[in-house]
């Protein structure tokens, strides 16, 4: 489940890009954020058990990449940045948090494999 949720958070922003670089307009701002702050908060990549600080670091980071890929871009109305880019960079931090959650192997047991050592 938490894998599931995981790439929902993933490709959401990516699929509202989708729409507005197919609309009329052919907008291609919201996909360029998208890619900026996912890559932000996957180069931070918390943990699951990581402390507030550290996601809050990571969801920083993220929406003031997205809001600088905006600028550039030629987003001109403050608002307007400012909350598509606290939207896309949630996220990508829901997204980094739940999918970088390795699952380790159980341990103590190796039921029906020969162990190897």
């Amino acid at each position: 489940m938490r894998r599931a949720l995981g790439i929902l958070f993933f490709v959401g922003p990516f699929i509202a890009g989708a729409v507005a670089a197919s609309s009329a307009r052919h907008d291609l701002r919201l996909i360029a954020m998208a890619v900026v702050a996912t890559s932000a908060a996957w180069l931070l990549r918390p943990s699951a058990k990581a402390g507030a600080g550290r996601i809050a670091l990571t969801f920083a980071a993220a929406a003031v990449a997205a809001v600088g890929t905006a600028i550039v871009a030629g987003a001109r109305a403050p608002f307007g940045v400012i909350a598509v880019a606290a939207v896309v960079a949630g996220f990508a931090t829901v997204a980094a948090v739940l999918l970088s959650t390795a699952r380790g192997s159980p341990t103590g047991s190796s039921v029906g494999q020969p162990n190897e050592r």
